[in-house]
């Protein structure tokens, strides 16, 4: 199977997903390691399922989990992380190495600040702000913290972007820089407006 007969089979998220990391054989999902794969929004058990057995008919394989050192010398957070379902914000959170932790407490903090009245939930095994539908997700990843948008936005705030690596509705934030906290905010609220401008979703009985 090539990379056309598996979008062919996965559904517009995850075609979406796979786009947004600019994927175009096969051979470029084995970049990536199956968190990064996984974590990504649009992305669900089934998807993952239909590109495990793409690439395994391939023969690829996932890029290894860069494992997490511990004082001891030893760390296996990063790579049993993958398969540990997260049921909360914290959860997710406290999985990752210090430094990762601390820029994912950032976003937490600058995506509250920008919606206070959103609420918190794991929502395709990322981080979610809902308010009347979600409205941001975030998450981490090797080398970035990722935050996700809708598409539309993004073509909003291109200019101030450039700097950034960008897919369809996924803005890269690389650890090794501050995030820019006043574009970040400013995009939330964007999509606060957005999201308050619609019909308020009935809620489940």
């Amino acid at each position: 199977m090539d990379i056309a007969g598996l979008l062919a089979l996965l559904a517009s998220p995850a075609r979406r997903a796979l786009e947004s990391l600019g994927i175009m054989r096969l051979g470029d999902i084995a970049k990536h390691s199956r968190a990064e794969i996984e974590g990504l929004h649009g992305i669900g058990p089934n998807a993952m399922k239909r590109i495990e057995l793409a690439m395994k008919e391939a023969g690829l394989v996932f890029k290894p989990e860069k494992v997490a050192k511990t004082a001891k010398g030893t760390g296996k957070a990063e790579a049993s992380r993958a398969k540990a379902g997260h049921a909360t914000v914290d959860q997710y959170i406290l999985s990752y190495p210090r430094a990762t932790q601390e820029a994912l407490r950032k976003m937490r903090e600058l995506i509250r600040s920008a919606a206070p009245e959103a609420s918190e939930r794991i929502s395709y095994h990322m981080p979610t702000f809902y308010l009347n539908g979600n409205l941001v997700y975030f998450g981490a990843f090797t080398h970035h913290i990722g935050l996700y948008p809708l598409p539309h936005v993004l073509t909003s705030f291109q200019e101030e972007l450039k700097g950034y690596k960008v897919g369809k509705g996924s803005i890269q934030f690389p650890l090794d820089q501050e995030l820019p906290a006043e574009l970040i905010m400013r995009i939330v609220r964007f999509r606060v407006e957005e999201n308050l401008g619609k019909p308020k979703k009935p809620k489940k009985k």
